[in-house]
C-alpha cells in the first residue's frame, strides 16, 4: 500500500474481507481467471512426466496469488488509493475524509509531513511510563 493520504474518495478506511468480496468488479474476476488459467497452462507445459498433476498444482498456486492480488486491488479501491467512482456510487463515501495537505509544486515542495491525522494518527505518549 502506498504511504500518505489517498488520492480518491475513501469508502471505508479499514475494509474487512467480506466487504472486499462484495466490492469485486468484473475485471477482478476476469484477472483472477486469467491468472489461474495461465498458471495451469504453465504447469502443463513444464510438467513433462506428470502434466496434469503439475498443472493442477500450478493452478492452485495461481489461484492463491490471484486471490491475494484481487483483494489487494479491491482494498486499495475501498481505501481511496485507486480509482473508485463505482464503489463511491454503490456504498457511499466515508463520513470522515482525510484533509489533503498542499505539498507545493514538484520544483518547490513543502515539507509538512504529507499525512493527515486520519491516515497517520499522532502518537499517544501517555501509555509510556
Amino acid at each position: 500500500m502506498p504511504f500518505g493520504d489517498p488520492k480518491f474518495t475513501v469508502v471505508n478506511p479499514s475494509p474487512d474481507v467480506d466487504m472486499c468480496i462484495r466490492a469485486l468488479r468484473f475485471s477482478d474476476y476476469l484477472s483472477a481467471a486469467a491468472l489461474s488459467g495461465g498458471t495451469w497452462a504453465y504447469g502443463y507445459l513444464l510438467g513433462k512426466p506428470t502434466r496434469f498433476a503439475s498443472a493442477n498444482t500450478a493452478m492452485m498456486i495461481g489461484m492463491t496469488a490471484a486471490s491475494m492480488m484481487v483483494m489487494q486491488n479491491t482494498r486499495s479501491r475501498l481505501r481511496g488509493y485507486r480509482e473508485n467512482a463505482h464503489e463511491v456510487k454503490k456504498y457511499g463515501a466515508w463520513h470522515e475524509q482525510p484533509d489533503l495537505k498542499q505539498l507545493g509544486t514538484t520544483r518547490f515542495p513543502i515539507a509538512n509531513g504529507g499525512f493527515s491525522t486520519m491516515t497517520k494518527p499522532p502518537l499517544n505518549w501517555k501509555n509510556y511510563d
